[in-house]
């Protein structure tokens, strides 16, 4: 990749323009044209850097119960848990980490009821009680942005970024439904998909659903504007992208000041996701963070300026040791069982 695939990196994971000409505002923001920002993207996505272009949801506003899953699996069942996992639309990733608790999925479903009842279908399947739901009682970012800045152009300090293009603040766990009108559902339904494959993707998205192009992009700016669209953009392949090591950094935070450290956290660039979450009787930490970097080394590293910044001492950092599933989740189009 070069100089100007790095900024088209960086600028369309925070927001690829709903526009009718979309690759034109690009190639004004970065310095090239419409044509070239054009090729670079689909070739990137070729590639397969840019795993998907396409919207992002806040799962809750959409009236969704989200929550993130671990369990202890013997090692001989782990290939059932993937073939059953599989089958589940709701659960859209699904890692095995380097812990007793190593087996980690996130779950969305259409209530908190639903997800109980396919998390207690898993235990029953696989004959495994250690199944437990860890629900987020604050967030503090999603931001799953990876720096392509030239060496050169690189901070040192840390970033406040979240995903929706807001600083990175503590949201409670019941945020309220948005109500949704049926132009709505319909547009969700083409817009968390892939973008197509043309200069003009938003025309061709409005076509399929019998509407003008500027009703499609009034609209779609409408649901990004009420924060149910938190962004529309790329999600990458980060190891493609050369951020081969990624860890699930854990912390034991005194509860009076899981917000002030929360927010603390959230300010660091590497950090992709950073939640309070409940404990477990042989599980002490409260606070999850996702740090992305280029080695172990790096992660690492991230994590002791972490822990200096905040004087959080009790800690201790995941790897993946198996990608059992990726994928991105299906709003209004998931089966109803499995």
């Amino acid at each position: 990749m070069d100089s100007a695939d790095r900024a088209l990196l960086n600028e369309i994971q925070k927001q690829f323009p709903i526009d009718v000409h979309p690759y034109k505002v690009l190639g004004q923001i970065v310095g090239t044209t419409e044509e070239d920002a054009f090729l670079r993207i689909q070739k990137l996505r070729r590639e397969g850097i840019i795993r998907r272009l396409g919207g992002v949801f806040d799962s809750r506003k959409l009236g969704y119960f989200s929550t993130l899953c671990t369990a202890k699996v013997p090692e001989e069942k782990i290939p059932a848990l993937a073939k059953l996992i599989n089958k589940i639309p709701g659960i859209t990733h699904n890692y095995v980490r380097n812990h007793d608790y190593n087996v980690w999925f996130t779950l969305i479903a259409r209530s908190e009821e639903a997800a109980e009842q396919i998390i207690h279908k898993i235990r029953k399947d696989l004959d495994i009680s250690e199944v437990y739901n860890l629900p987020a009682t604050h967030l503090f970012k999603i931001n799953v942005n990876f720096d392509f800045s030239d060496e050169e152009d690189t901070q040192e300090e840390p970033l406040i970024s979240a995903e929706n293009g807001d600083q990175a603040v503590t949201h409670s766990g019941s945020r309220q439904p948005y109500d949704l009108t049926h132009d709505d559902v319909a547009l969700i339904q083409i817009i968390q998909g892939d973008l197509p494959d043309s200069s003009t993707p938003f025309t061709v998205l409005a076509e399929r659903l019998n509407w003008t192009v500027e009703k499609l992009i009034s609209r779609a700016k409408s649901l990004l504007e009420a924060k149910v669209l938190r962004r529309f953009g790329a999600v990458l392949r980060h190891q493609k992208a050369g951020f081969v090591a990624n860890s699930m950094g854990v912390w034991q935070v005194e509860p009076a000041r899981a917000e002030e450290v929360g927010k603390i956290m959230a300010q660091f660039k590497e950090v992709s996701h950073c939640y309070e979450r409940p404990t477990l009787p042989d599980w002490p930490y409260n606070v999850f963070t996702m740090i992305h970097g280029k080695t172990i080394e790096d992660c690492d590293e991230v994590m002791k300026r972490i822990s200096q910044a905040t004087g959080v001492t009790e800690y201790s950092m995941l790897f993946s040791t198996a990608e059992l599933k990726k994928s991105s989740m299906q709003y209004f189009l998931e089966e109803e069982s499995f």
